[in-house]
């Protein structure tokens, strides 16, 4: 079986979603803040639209990866279908999910309580890779794990804030509990979206990292 080498091209995916939700968080965010409900939601469906075509390309891979590795005569790829292409599954999953629960006005914190788990699931896979030396560059495929299975344990509050104020404030039921329309304490929501926008970056950063240190070594030196 001849060796398909989709490197880039998920790394390229990876910082794409990084990118679209870091703009639609902003402009999200940046409308509530101005009271526009019409545009948050707007931008919020078109933002949720974009990260569930992306993760459409992301679950085709990731599928094939899980049929097809490990490949015949690639010696120390065994555990790559596992280490690679399961978390590259997880994360088309809550994407298209997450892109489902916006365009039908459902609620999205049951996406985020699944991100949870597969974000904590995610820093395990890093983790453990890295004490198995699993990659040849240990480092910053751990970085690279780390920061993106912190984004999916962040995404929970962010669906609780976009149920709560503002899918919730027009559409009955979907937030989680009654609450007002604004935020009682926004400072705390400052500081939640704040710290997950920056962690967001750091994910972008490290997919850019890996890419620069690690994957146009393939382009150069195919494995």
């Amino acid at each position: 079986m001849s060796f398909v080498d989709d490197l880039t091209f998920v790394l390229d995916l990876l910082i794409l979603v990084t990118a679209a939700v870091f703009y639609t968080g902003v402009l999200v965010w940046f409308q509530v803040w101005r009271k526009d409900l019409v545009r948050a939601n707007t931008h919020l469906r078109e933002g949720a639209t974009l990260l569930g075509l992306l993760g459409g390309l992301l679950g085709i891979i990731g599928l094939w990866g899980e049929l097809t590795w490990p490949i015949q005569g690639f010696p120390g790829a065994t555990s790559y279908d596992l280490f690679f292409f399961e978390p590259l599954l997880m994360l088309s999953i809550l994407l298209v999910a997450f892109a489902i629960a916006v365009r039908q006005r459902l609620p999205t914190h049951f996406v985020g309580m699944l991100s949870v788990v597969m974000g904590l699931g995610v820093l395990f896979y890093g983790f453990r890779a890295y004490q198995l030396g699993l990659t040849q560059d240990h480092l910053e495929t751990f970085l690279m794990y780390l920061a993106f299975g912190g984004v999916a344990v962040g995404v929970y509050p962010m669906t609780l804030f976009v149920d709560w104020f503002v899918v919730g404030p027009t559409v009955p039921g979907a937030d989680p509990l009654p609450s007002n329309p604004t935020p009682d304490y926004p400072w705390i929501w400052r500081i939640l979206v704040a710290g997950f926008l920056i962690i967001v970056i750091l994910a972008g950063i490290a997919a850019v990292g890996y890419g620069i240190n690690v994957a146009w070594g393939h382009l150069s030196g195919p494995p």
